[in-house]
């Protein structure tokens, strides 16, 4: 109980920190794709994963999750976007039903943008934006139902030809209230970045708390997010697994103007599976897909 009380009361101060500076911080956000869904059956559910457990996806939502794995786990991710904007994503878990740690690298790229040093007609060149992020998660369990963990990360920025570094720190807990009932909190992106073109930029840090639920084969989660740059928002995801092989997938998000449907499929076959989902634009940006294939 004292190790329980001594996280709430450290969550209790994240919660109340990121709550203030998201009413005063007027500086522009960098790395805002850190806040995306990674691997296919996140993205097809609306990211709803702060209380869902079960594969390395879910540890970059909540990293407690880790300490609820029983196995290893590797997974590739691939989302493609409008304007070029794309995302791979490469992750490893383990666990043994206690403890948990995972590994994982992120890439995000966007390009070509046009150059100018002023109003011209006609650009000086293109550049690319690079985003990285190298990622470790350790997990514990405190009990038969509680589990929280942390994820630390080392992030690098390149825009033209300016560079910088950074890092950022998720922190999160998961409760089962039952066998089919786990909510989950998070808190995600404490860190900070070096100056970028002589301005530093701030992290999105933003604030998940929700809860799942699991039957036979439905799987139904919900949450709520607060941002500390965008509006806040409510996703709400579903599964549902008509053969063994096959899962059916659909969410929605509130809050966001490009999106807020999205779909998706599951396919697994022995150790094997492959995830697909489909978020449409609302704003004529260009549709997304997002694509991931894991083995355990």
């Amino acid at each position: 109980m004292k190790a329980l009380s001594r996280f709430l009361l450290v969550v209790g101060c994240f919660l109340l920190n990121s709550n203030v500076s998201g009413q005063t911080d007027g500086r522009r956000s960098g790395f805002t794709l850190l806040n995306e869904a990674v691997g296919g059956r996140s993205a097809a559910m609306a990211d709803a994963f702060t209380s869902v457990s079960g594969d390395q996806t879910a540890l970059y939502a909540n990293p407690a999750a880790a300490a609820w794995m029983t196995s290893k786990d590797l997974v590739l991710s691939h989302h493609s976007s409008f304007a070029d904007v794309r995302q791979g994503y490469a992750g490893w878990a383990y666990g043994n039903g206690t403890r948990g740690i995972g590994l994982s690298l992120g890439v995000h790229t966007a390009g070509d943008f046009e150059a100018r040093t002023g109003p011209s007609a006609q650009p000086i060149g293109t550049f690319h934006l690079l985003e990285m992020n190298v990622g470790l998660t350790y997990a514990q369990r405190l009990g038969d139902r509680l589990s929280t963990g942390f994820s630390a990360r080392v992030l690098h920025q390149d825009l033209a030809s300016e560079r910088a570094s950074g890092f950022t720190i998720d922190a999160g807990v998961q409760y089962r209230v039952s066998g089919s009932f786990t909510l989950g909190a998070a808190i995600k992106h404490l860190g900070r970045m070096e100056a970028l073109a002589q301005e530093r930029v701030s992290l999105p840090r933003e604030i998940r708390a929700g809860g799942s639920l699991s039957r036979d084969r439905l799987l139904v989660s919900a949450e709520a997010r607060i941002q500390r740059f965008g509006e806040n928002g409510f996703h709400i995801g579903g599964e549902m697994r008509p053969l063994r092989t096959l899962a059916l997938r659909a969410g929605y998000v509130s809050g966001l103007e490009a999106r807020d449907l999205v779909f998706g499929f599951g396919l697994r076959r022995g150790n094997w599976r492959f995830d697909y989902a489909f978020v449409p634009s609302s704003l004529d940006l260009g549709d997304s897909h997002r694509v991931s294939v894991g083995i355990r």
